[in-house]
C-alpha cells in the first residue's frame, strides 16, 4: 500500500509518495484538486495513477530505447530510471520534504553509466509549490542528463481551459523538425507535441470548472513544454529540460561536472477561481 507525506502551508497542500517514484500524488487548493490521481493504479505503476512524476535522467523516449556512450550502448526505458523508484527522505517540515534516490550497479551497467545522486526537494510557499531536483555527479567523467516533471492537471471540461505557453517552436518527435509553434492550442483537440524555447518563462492554464488558474515559471534550464492532452479528464503540461531523444541528437542536453551539482526549479504558482 502507498504511503504519503503530506507538505502544506495556508490553503495549499500536497502529497507526496516516496516509495513510488517520489511523485507528488495529490495537489488541493482551499480543498479543490488540481491534480489527477487514481489512488487504485499507483502500485501497479506509478505514471499510470497520474499525479505528477519525475523523470530522470532522460524523460520522453530515446530512438530504439537506446543510446551510445564512449562506444559502448546503453538501453533507456521511457521516461527514464527513478520514475517507478523508491526514494529516501532526507529532510522534512510542515511545509517543505526532500527526498534522494542513487544509481544503483545494476542500472550503471545496463542503462547509465554513471555514479549519480537526485534530491529532489518540494517546498510551499504561499500559494505556490517549488520542485527542485539537484543531480550531483559522482563519477570522474562529465554526466550528461536533462529532467522533467509530468504533472497531470485536472480537466473536467477540457474545451473551456485556456491556455497560454510562450514558446516559439514546434518540434516534429517522429521527423525531428522545428517548425513554429502555434500560438493558439485548444486543449479539447488531441494534443501530443513538443514545443521548445521560451520567449516567456510562464506558462498558464485557467480552468473555470475546476476552480483553479495554474502558473507555471520555469527556470532558465526549462527550455521545453509537452502538451499532452490524451488522458480522461486531465491536461498534461511537463516542463523538461530538453527534447525527446536529445540524447542522440545532442539538443539542449545538460552536463554536470564530476563532484558538481546542478539545481533545476519549476515554480507552480496557483489561485481559485
Amino acid at each position: 500500500m502507498a504511503q504519503y507525506i503530506e507538505i502544506k502551508e495556508g490553503e495549499l497542500s500536497a502529497k507526496v509518495a516516496p516509495n513510488n517514484g517520489g511523485m507528488i500524488a495529490q495537489l488541493t487548493l482551499g480543498g479543490r484538486p488540481v491534480l489527477m490521481f487514481d489512488e487504485d493504479a499507483i502500485e501497479m505503476t506509478p505514471m499510470g495513477a497520474l499525479g505528477a512524476s519525475v523523470m530522470f535522467p532522460f524523460p520522453g523516449k530515446t530512438k530504439d530505447d537506446a543510446y551510445t556512450i564512449d562506444g559502448r550502448q546503453y538501453r533507456m526505458p521511457m521516461h527514464g530510471l527513478v520514475k517507478n523508484g523508491t526514494f529516501a527522505v532526507k529532510k522534512q517540515a510542515d511545509n517543505a520534504l526532500t527526498l534522494w534516490c542513487d544509481a544503483s550497479a545494476s542500472q550503471r551497467q545496463a542503462n547509465y553509466p554513471f555514479d549519480y545522486m537526485l534530491e529532489i526537494e518540494y517546498k510551499i510557499a504561499g500559494a505556490s509549490l517549488f520542485s527542485t531536483a539537484l543531480v550531483t555527479n559522482r563519477s570522474a567523467a562529465p554526466m550528461p542528463h536533462y529532467l522533467g516533471w509530468h504533472p497531470y492537471f485536472r480537466a473536467t471540461d477540457k474545451a473551456a481551459l485556456k491556455f497560454e505557453h510562450g514558446m516559439a517552436y514546434h518540434y516534429n518527435h517522429v521527423t525531428g523538425v522545428d517548425g513554429p509553434a502555434p500560438e493558439e492550442m485548444e486543449l479539447s483537440r488531441h494534443w501530443d507535441h513538443v514545443l521548445h524555447s521560451p520567449k516567456s518563462r510562464e506558462v498558464t492554464l485557467c480552468n473555470r470548472p475546476d476552480g483553479y488558474k495554474a502558473r507555471y515559471i520555469l527556470d532558465e534550464a526549462h527550455k521545453v513544454l509537452v502538451v499532452y492532452t490524451g488522458a480522461k479528464d486531465a491536461v498534461c503540461l511537463e516542463p523538461w529540460c530538453a527534447l525527446p531523444n536529445s540524447i542522440n541528437n545532442g539538443r539542449f542536453v545538460e552536463t554536470v561536472q564530476p563532484g558538481q551539482t546542478k539545481r533545476y526549479t519549476v515554480e507552480l504558482a496557483l489561485e481559485k477561481l
